[in-house]
């Protein structure tokens, strides 16, 4: 049987990460999966409620992916690679973007509801990338300049550019930065 819920879920976060959230409606979704109106306001009776869905569903999805690279990985640069990793997959995931990313882009029309739980997402991942950095800073195999919080909000307003400009520009762009952010905690000898 067909959890109508999330495949409504599934087709609204395919058209907000290759579009954007203000780009697509109900209609959109209704034409993609064949349902009428009401059964999606059934399940989320506006879009802001959907909205706030799909973010709720990338912090959960957040959580588990670096959960997942922290029991894979114990080295911290193993775990930064893990990371560019995960956002690798996205670049090459079909033409789509972060949608952090895309949702910060629009932050002056999401309702207040979603940019505080977008907020949220952003921190989680800003405050998962900073206990890394100062991970390798502490044992050595990291150097970067300022403090560890200050270098993850880098990396990670560094990358949301580089899915952006991987999609206008191709994946060169996209590995160009990873590259540099790579450089730039090397420890100079």
């Amino acid at each position: 049987m067909i959890n109508r819920k999330e495949q409504i879920l599934e087709t609204a976060a395919e058209l907000l990460q290759s579009r954007s959230f203000s780009s697509f409606s109900y209609k959109d979704i209704m034409d993609r999966i064949g349902i009428a109106k009401p059964t999606i306001h059934h399940h989320f009776s506006t879009k802001a409620d959907l909205g706030l869905a799909l973010i709720d569903h990338y912090i959960e999805t957040t959580k588990v992916a670096l959960e997942g690279i922290n029991q894979k990985h114990r080295k911290p640069w193993d775990r930064i690679e893990g990371y560019f990793n995960w956002m690798s997959g996205i670049m090459l995931s079909g033409n789509k973007i972060c949608p952090t990313g895309i949702l910060q882009a629009e932050y002056n029309v999401i309702p207040e509801k979603m940019r505080k739980s977008l907020s949220f997402r952003t921190q989680f991942i800003q405050t998962w990338l900073a206990t890394v950095l100062a991970d390798g800073k502490a044992e050595g195999t990291m150097e970067f300049p300022g403090k560890p919080e200050d270098h993850a909000l880098l990396i990670h307003s560094a990358i949301q550019g580089a899915l952006q400009q991987a999609r206008a520009e191709g994946a060169k762009k996209f590995t160009t930065v990873i590259h540099q952010l790579r450089k730039g905690m090397e420890v100079k000898k």
